[in-house]
């Protein structure tokens, strides 16, 4: 009798701590909440794959399979679970209180408890062009990482342009930045910054960027955030042909803006510019950015638009160009 209690109460405790989804429509579906980010749900199901869901579609949801750390538009921020309420409410349920607030309040839900790829999400885009008349095919990449558990995460970007041609293969552009921070509270974090850099229009070889920082989110909506990066970090450089050169400080100073449009097949538009300046280089600007536009075509399959920007008053070699910039398309996959 006492183990079929322990196991009746075993899985009464699985069933309760179900999560839910209850969507406009009036349907149901039940698994686990992963995270709540930038407007999507990310969704774990035995009867469906994983699912990213936006919130645009759900009336309400209960969650309580993992503690969470939830933070509102407002920069508050709770730990515990998610319960159900009236349509585009929903109740948050913390040891001390039970709070209700309206679905489109939140910002930001996401567990301690889960592995470590339910707290992943991104984009992984490609786009190849090939022109017969000039023998020339380029190929283009753009993947966007984001890593967030609560306290910590992490933006990864990788973006690259290749040529092909009779004359072999050129690396045209190639830039990784890859910035992983931790939450002081819903408005700071402090963050490290790593970057490589390479560009034939700059005559930039190899650049490499390590540093420190932090962040501060000035804008936070339902459909939009803003934030501004400062730090300062060291640099070695190397032109092509040319030796690396250590030695160099830089000062950081990042802009990055999101919008969601959720509404219409899930528009995203983000935006991230940057400006470096020479602490020990005689007044030297450099800045590189990037645009992107996606719409979203059919589930988790996007058409990427990309336009990205570099400037440098002060390239490693006089002869080449002060500015380059491009715009790419491609195909992506979010995850």
């Amino acid at each position: 009798m006492l183990i079929l209690v322990l196991l009746y109460g075993c899985y009464s405790l699985r069933v309760q701590s179900t999560d839910t989804l209850y969507f406009k429509s009036g349907l149901q579906l039940s698994g686990e909440l992963d995270h709540l980010e930038r407007g999507m749900i990310s969704f774990s199901s035995d009867d469906l794959d994983d699912q990213d869901i936006s919130t645009y579609k759900i009336s309400t949801l209960c969650a309580s399979t993992y503690t969470y750390r939830i933070t509102t538009l407002l920069h508050k921020v709770y730990y515990g679970t998610l319960g159900k309420a009236d349509s585009g409410m929903v109740k948050i349920q913390t040891r001390q209180d039970t709070l209700l607030i309206q679905l489109k309040e939140l910002s930001t839900v996401a567990s301690y408890d889960t592995g470590f790829f339910h707290n992943l999400s991104g984009t992984v885009a490609l786009g190849y062009v090939f022109t017969r008349s000039a023998s020339l095919g380029i190929l283009n990449t753009y993947n966007d990482i984001r890593y967030f558990d609560g306290r910590i995460g992490a933006d990864l970007n990788i973006s690259g342009i290749t040529g092909f041609s009779e004359d072999g293969t050129k690396r045209v552009r190639e830039y990784a930045w890859l910035v992983p921070g931790y939450y002081l509270n819903s408005h700071w974090q402090v963050n490290a910054i790593f970057s490589y850099q390479r560009n034939l229009e700059l005559g930039t070889a190899r650049r490499f960027i390590e540093g420190a920082g932090a962040t501060y989110q000035f804008l936070l909506k339902h459909h939009m955030d803003a934030g501004v990066l400062a730090g300062l970090a060291t640099v070695q450089e190397s032109a092509f042909q040319g030796q690396l050169k250590t030695g160099r400080f830089e000062l950081p100073l990042m802009f990055t803006y999101n919008l969601y449009l959720l509404r219409d097949n899930n528009f995203q538009l983000q935006l991230a510019q940057g400006a470096f300046f020479g602490l020990n280089e005689g007044g030297r600007i450099r800045e590189e950015g990037w645009i992107r536009a996606a719409y979203n075509i059919i589930s988790t399959f996007s058409v990427n638009l990309v336009f990205y920007n570099s400037f440098d008053n002060q390239p490693p070699l006089k002869i080449f160009s002060r500015s380059d910039y491009g715009l790419v398309f491609g195909v992506g996959y979010s995850f």
